[in-house]
């Protein structure tokens, strides 16, 4: 009876470990994970994941981050980048994120939230850690790069700023980096309350131009169409300009890359024109 009462328990604790760390990985194909919105939370985040053909214990982590009012299938539905995903041998994370603006904060005046948590901070202290202890994903200073395009672009600028620690590369194509560029966009607007009464805020909190100086060991891919109407090209001019500075300061450790596409304009023709040097660019900074 007491034997009997140990396998039951054996079993018991073999299928809870195997129902919160075990995810169906099919090497060539996508998979939906449900990440906790907050920690110890049941309200969780999709998150799409596509798994390369020869997946490893050291395949290397792209998170990928859409658009304004995008969703998790953003990359998959608009570029190829699982095909590149196969060449270089690397995890592609597309967690669902819409409506945010990679704040660090919630204010009394803010209007619009993503989720519970202010998505820089999700990403860094919830969805990072899920990767690396539940889903099991190779997540450390060399192997993980994050990319976005449009307001995904400043995420992936603000996280590479605020996580240097654990984020190798970052590539942002045509983003919005210079808040005060743009007091009276509503995206700003509705997380950080209006210009006006908040100017202090505006200039100090996620200051993602300022901010640049965390950069020092993260490697940076800049890219941006020069017929891009809706995010002028400056915004690319102006965090290149900083990171120039940072370079001639530092004398090292600040290295960027910027790439300018003829033609293109603000939409995922321009990404998927530009995927080739992004992919290749994560291949030569993710160990």
């Amino acid at each position: 009876m007491k034997r009997t009462f140990i396998v039951q328990v054996l079993l018991f604790i073999i299928l809870i470990i195997h129902s919160v760390y075990a995810i169906d990985f099919k090497p060539g194909s996508w998979v939906i994970v449900n990440v906790p919105a907050l920690e110890n939370s049941t309200k969780t985040v999709p998150v799409k994941l596509y798994i390369p053909k020869e997946y490893s214990k050291n395949s290397r982590t792209i998170i990928a981050l859409h658009d304004y009012d995008g969703s998790m299938n953003s990359w998959q539905n608009n570029t190829n980048i699982a095909y590149y995903a196969n060449m270089y041998n690397m995890v592609i994370v597309c967690p669902n994120m819409p409506k945010t603006v990679y704040e660090s904060q919630f204010f009394d005046e803010t209007t619009v939230k993503w989720n519970d948590l202010p998505a820089a901070l999700w990403i860094g202290t919830i969805l990072i850690p899920y990767l690396k202890n539940t889903v099991g994903l190779k997540i450390d200073k060399n192997s993980l790069g994050v990319c976005g395009f449009s307001i995904g672009a400043r995420g992936a600028l603000r996280i590479g700023e605020m996580y240097s620690d654990t984020v190798s590369a970052i590539a942002c194509l045509s983003g919005y980096y210079d808040m005060l560029a743009h007091v009276k966009n509503n995206m700003f607007v509705a997380v950080y309350g209006k210009y006006n009464d908040n100017p202090q805020r505006w200039a100090a909190i996620d200051n993602a131009i300022d901010d640049a100086k965390n950069l020092k060991n993260v490697a940076v891919f800049l890219a941006h169409g020069n017929k891009d109407s809706r995010v002028p090209m400056e915004q690319s001019f102006m965090l290149a300009v900083k990171l120039k500075q940072l370079q001639k300061e530092q004398k090292s450790g600040y290295n960027f890359t910027f790439v300018e596409k003829k033609y293109k304009m603000h939409d995922w023709n321009f990404c998927q024109s530009v995927l080739p040097e992004m992919m290749a660019f994560f291949n030569e900074n993710l160990k």
